[in-house]
């Protein structure tokens, strides 16, 4: 490729990397668009036929470009342009492995996409990524981290899910796990629903794993749920047509019954 498409390249990339790095996200989203136009001109998504024809500094401009699209997607909140980028970002991390020096970005970005697929509960896909890692890249803080979590769905250990989300390797986790005690939060109190006819406020802030009687209340009346006249418990309208519904007095089993139990059978 024409050595001034390379230079024009390189000098934007230096202002993405400018803006990235200073939290400029504005300026980032405004470049990102520009610089893969760019890219499209060089070796930008190669293909298997171009594999000897390949330069290494077109390579390493694009991979980094697509990083830090990935990384600019998260914190803009943008999953669905997240997992483009991880896509594209697939055939430097795993075809052209051997041409370019391994980036220190990318079991941070893979181990994002596993947390963003299992935030998503798309279990049998996160098991699909999980196979095109080796034993020993499965031990990298980064990807250690999901794999915890889906064990501790796969056992009902909910609460365990949420004391971890302390625990993060990297700030931007955050944002998934958050999606994910969401998603748990309102499956649990599916659950609840289903197998109380009244909750105390108490179990259901324990239960839900919720941390303030405040946020209890916005949740509660986001559900529409109704106290009754104590104030001391939400009432759970019934359906009469199900006469029999097992009520379940266990907090524990409430949150065994999750929908993650559901994505088993796609994984067998």
């Amino acid at each position: 490729m024409a050595s001034a498409g390379i230079e024009q390249a390189a000098l934007l990339y230096q202002q993405l990397e400018s803006a990235w790095n200073s939290g400029n996200i504005g300026v980032v989203g405004q470049l990102l668009p520009q610089m893969k136009i760019i890219l499209l001109n060089l070796s930008f998504l190669p293909s298997s036929s171009q594999s000897g024809n390949l330069d290494q500094r077109e390579l390493i401009l694009a991979r980094n470009t697509l990083e830090i699209g990935a990384l600019w997607s998260i914190q803009s909140k943008e999953i669905p342009s997240f997992q483009r980028y991880v896509a594209q970002l697939k055939c430097y991390y795993y075809d052209y492995d051997s041409l370019l020096q391994e980036s220190p970005f990318k079991y941070q970005i893979l181990g994002l996409n596993l947390l963003c697929l299992l935030a998503e509960n798309r279990l049998a896909e996160f098991h699909t990524e999980m196979e095109l890692l080796s034993v020993e890249e499965q031990k990298n803080m980064y990807i250690k981290y999901p794999i915890r979590l889906e064990q501790f769905l796969m056992e009902g250990s909910f609460h365990k899910v949420f004391l971890d989300k302390g625990n993060v390797p990297a700030e931007n986790y955050s944002f998934f796990i958050d999606i994910l005690i969401n998603t748990m939060r309102d499956e649990i109190a599916s659950c609840a629903e289903k197998a109380y006819a009244q909750l105390s406020v108490g179990e259901a802030t324990k239960t839900l794993m919720i941390e303030s009687h405040a946020l209890l209340m916005e949740y509660a009346a986001k559900r529409g749920w109704k106290q009754d006249p104590t104030g001391q418990c939400f009432l759970f309208a019934k359906d009469e047509t199900k006469e029999d519904l097992h009520f379940v007095r266990n907090n524990e089993l409430i949150s065994q019954a999750l929908g993650y139990a559901r994505e088993l059978e796609k994984i067998v």
